[in-house]
């Protein structure tokens, strides 16, 4: 079951695992997702622009078979090329342990970030460039890569224990993603530790959204995988 929980966190990481100035458009989209691994999941990923700069993710996954879910949403502003994220919460529903809920909140005022729910914490980020939770942190890779930064840091959050690291991507090459026939050219980005690489598939033709993520470890493969656009724009 400890392993288990690991997949599922590492899901929740590299979760699509996917600037601009405030006056360039933002397009909505939704998109069905396949996470495959120990176990599968079927997903819908949906981002939605709410106004004044305020945009909405949410990320919904399941597995009937095994009665397994992860549920994501957050809630950000985009001003400047940089995302401000306004909270986050998630839902993991793991097969024989049950639920496990948790939601952030970000306190620009006092510069910190609290956890409540069945994990609790408090982050102070002073002095930090803001520690971006899986969505909102995806959404910053997408408009990195769109405004044509090869090489470039984000500061992540491991939420199961409230620390803050920071992540280093850069761009390797470029490849073509085929989804129900359609050929989407993408950039590839690489993420790498000691003993784990992840490689980020960003489609040009499709305003830079995350499409692709695979994570390969010592101990297993993870892939998450577009696999139909259900609406774009």
């Amino acid at each position: 079951m400890k392993h288990l929980n690991k997949y599922f966190l590492s899901v929740i990481f590299i979760s699509l695992i996917t600037f601009l100035s405030a006056n360039e458009d933002i397009y909505d989209y939704k998109i069905r997702f396949k996470i495959k691994n120990v176990i599968s999941l079927d997903g819908i990923k949906e981002l939605t622009n709410k106004g004044n700069d305020v945009h909405h993710i949410i990320f919904t996954g399941k597995n009937r078979m095994l009665n397994a879910e992860l549920n994501q949403e957050a809630e950000f502003k985009y001003l400047n090329s940089k995302v401000f994220p306004q909270y986050y919460s998630q839902k993991i529903k793991i097969p024989l342990r049950g639920v496990v809920k948790q939601t952030i909140e970000y306190d620009f005022k006092n510069q910190k970030i609290v956890s409540t729910g069945d994990i609790n914490w408090v982050i102070d980020f002073l002095g930090e460039s803001t520690p971006l939770d899986p969505l909102s942190s995806a959404f910053q890779i997408r408009q990195n890569v769109k405004k044509g930064l090869t090489n470039f840091d984000i500061n992540l959050i491991k939420l199961d224990e409230g620390l803050i690291y920071k992540s280093t991507y850069s761009a390797i090459g470029e490849e073509v993603i085929e989804i129900k026939d359609t050929k989407y050219p993408c950039i590839v980005l690489e993420r790498a530790t000691n003993n784990r690489k992840t490689l980020y598939y960003v489609a040009k033709t499709l305003d830079f959204i995350l499409i692709k993520v695979r994570d390969d470890r010592k101990e297993r493969m993870l892939s998450i995988e577009a696999e139909k656009i259900l609406s774009f724009g």
